[in-house]
């Protein structure tokens, strides 16, 4: 995958099953020192970008309500626990249409995330991204987010042709 190479990173798409979402497939970049994580894998959904990405679409209440429901124990340093810095999270990703994590399921770890939508605008899956932050400061990754976003177009067209 070009993006893979231009971002220099491990490049992965999640789908939603539920209330969980599964790695599907990832295109993995030659750097030494990698999170190892397997096709199928569900991703904790209150830590990383994917799995903020996914519960911002849902419903207010019923995004807390999961919250509220999951294990939300602190993870990494900076892993969101109480109810209101996550809505205030799920508030900013709408209002952006991409999700970051700023060592928020891997202490020295970063992460973004854009959506896949289909024809009628429902996100049907996750393009992502994560790197260690001695690689790759998180301001750094979010400069990226527009070239993801060409990547997640371009598979909407692939994924979802126009009749």
């Amino acid at each position: 995958m070009r993006l893979s190479e231009r971002l220099g990173e491990t490049v992965s798409l999640s789908i939603p099953q539920g209330a969980r979402l599964i790695y599907f497939d990832r295109l993995e970049s030659h750097w030494p020192f990698q999170i190892n994580l397997k096709i199928g894998d569900s991703l904790p959904l209150h830590c990383c970008a994917s799995g903020k990405l996914y519960l911002s679409t849902f419903d207010l209440e019923d995004a807390i309500g999961v919250f509220r429901n999951m294990r939300t124990n602190k993870r990494a340093r900076n892993t969101i626990g109480s109810v209101r810095k996550f809505t205030m999270e799920l508030s900013r990703i709408r209002k952006q249409d991409y999700a970051l994590d700023d060592e928020e399921w891997f202490d020295d770890m970063v992460g973004a995330s854009v959506p896949i939508r289909n024809r009628q605008g429902v996100l049907c899956a996750c393009l992502s991204t994560h790197a260690l932050i001695t690689r790759k400061p998180l301001v750094e990754l979010e400069e990226q987010i527009i070239d993801m976003q060409a990547a997640a177009r371009e598979l909407e067209a692939l994924f979802f042709p126009e009749s």
